[in-house]
């Protein structure tokens, strides 16, 4: 059964590529299990390790999640309001070298899942990849290409391989 319910969920995931509007595809999105608020958009992406189904895919109001993205949902992804993924981020919540074929890379690198959160109106900047545990903070701006691989603080610029706080950001009172 568990093997039918992971094939519909894939299944879902390919026909959600056909589907041209981005806010459409956010409420598709609610409707088969994922938690998604209000005025967000959602252009065409990939969603991967749909065993738990759309259920890990947490995303608050206002948040846009641009073309190209790659979604792993073995582990929770938490989108706060406001959260903008440029154009091919990905986000990865697990990691497992081959443990089902074997690998010996297996026992030195055991497999784990470990949830993802983008805080309120952070930005990642294009084809950037946040990995498993990490949290980037409310206002903070990853630069493109970065890889985040641990927490970023709040209003913070950060990029890099692996992305580095570069600066804090100096908001307007009141903001």
């Amino acid at each position: 059964m568990s093997k039918l319910k992971t094939g519909m969920f894939l299944i879902i995931e390919k026909l959600l590529h056909f589907c041209i509007v981005p806010q459409l595809r956010a409420r598709l999105l609610k409707l088969f299990g994922a938690r998604v608020g209000k005025n967000v958009r959602i252009y065409e992406i990939t969603l991967i390790n749909l065993n738990s189904g759309f259920k890990n895919l947490i995303i608050e109001d206002d948040v846009h999640i641009g073309t190209g993205c790659m979604l792993d949902l073995a582990g929770k992804i938490i989108l706060r309001r406001g959260a903008t993924l440029s154009p091919r981020v990905t986000i990865i919540t697990h990691v497992n070298p081959g443990i089902k074929h074997n690998s010996p890379l297996a026992s030195l690198y055991p497999s784990s899942v470990g949830n993802v959160e983008i805080g309120e109106y952070a930005w990642i900047g294009a084809s950037s990849t946040v990995l498993k545990g990490a949290k980037v903070g409310n206002c903070a701006v990853i630069g493109a290409c970065s890889l985040v691989n641990e927490n970023i603080p709040e209003k913070t610029v950060a990029f890099g391989l692996p992305a580095k706080v570069y600066k804090e950001l100096k908001f307007p009172e009141g903001e």
